[in-house]
């Protein structure tokens, strides 16, 4: 028999508590993974004429995506609260708020692709919450460092639909088999290779980077001898880098000059899989997962792979 996401149970201290957590980004998964096949006979790609929390124009899908996968957590009955990164405030869902988790989630990753087909991705992950369970859930139960993260992960929307996680104990692929109307676990035991691979990045940003990175940048080039790879959607390149090696980077630039990265949805998740996979993840000079958030909104600049190229980056 195929081993299916039932199997989180089994995996480590966590794996009871978070897997129906985790079943339930499966079924949202599986719900937005059918709307994107479907958007462009809905009327649903596009513009959906508003901004999110981060002045960027939201699509459609973005909205749809996020209602969904709030959805989808509210039927788990063990999440009290979501923060998303599509909300500016946190959605309390009421009638579990004294449920033990907040979830963390951006429900669209790289959804300026949609329009030209390319490769999007939902990033999520888990913190239990630190108010008593008889108070109303607040934005403080969000604010912790990625030292506190349960689960995290990530699912890929591409030519399959491919959900990666951690409970603490290892990373783990499933793929969603269409004709068993499941995921299937296809990826065991995820170690980012320690040599080979690519650099992820938009190097065309490379002259307003911030802290001498792109300097960093060519050092690392001629030390490793890594080529580029680069989709604009995080999921993605994150994906590859995993399974091929090398590194991903988002430095903060002369724009963004705090970093462009949320901490709260992108940075700690991302992190947290890649350190569960043997590799390493930074930030100022700090561990992604040292970081104590301090709003729930919080952009950095991030740097992710193989222990080897980050260094050699950041060196």
């Amino acid at each position: 028999m195929p081993t299916t996401l039932n199997s989180i149970a089994k995996q480590g201290a966590n794996g009871v508590a978070m897997m129906p957590i985790i079943q339930g980004v499966g079924r949202a998964a599986i719900e937005i993974a059918a709307v994107l096949r479907g958007a462009v006979f809905r009327g649903v790609l596009g513009g959906a004429g508003s901004e999110n929390v981060q002045g960027e124009q939201q699509q459609k899908l973005d909205v749809l995506s996020d209602e969904i996968f709030l959805e989808e957590m509210r039927s788990t009955g063990f999440v009290c609260a979501v923060g998303s990164e599509e909300q500016e405030e946190l959605l309390v869902i009421d009638e579990y708020a004294h449920a033990d988790y907040v979830v963390l989630v951006d429900p669209l990753d790289g959804s300026s692709n949609l329009d030209v087909d390319g490769p999007v991705g939902t990033i999520f992950s888990v913190v239990r919450r630190k108010t008593a369970n008889s108070d109303y859930p607040h934005v403080s139960d969000t604010l912790q460092s990625g030292r506190n993260v349960i689960a995290a992960g990530y699912v890929l929307y591409g030519p399959a639909t491919m959900l990666v996680c951690s409970v603490g104990d290892g990373v783990h692929g499933y793929t969603f088999n269409p004709s068993a109307a499941r995921f299937e676990l296809s990826h065991a035991n995820i170690r980012i290779p320690a040599k080979g691979g690519y650099y992820s990045v938009n190097e065309a940003n490379k002259s307003s980077w911030l802290d001498g990175m792109g300097d960093n940048l060519d050092r690392m080039k001629d030390e490793t001898g890594l080529g580029m790879r680069y989709v604009g959607a995080m999921v993605a390149d994150m994906h590859r880098t995993l399974l091929k090696g090398g590194v991903f980077l988002y430095p903060a630039d002369n724009k963004n000059t705090t970093g462009k990265l949320r901490l709260l949805y992108e940075a700690i998740p991302m992190g947290f899989v890649m350190e569960q996979a043997g590799g390493k993840s930074m930030s100022n000079g700090i561990h992604v997962l040292d970081i104590e958030p301090e709003a729930l909104h919080q952009r950095v600049p991030v740097y992710l792979g193989a222990a080897a190229n980050v260094d050699s980056l950041l060196g």
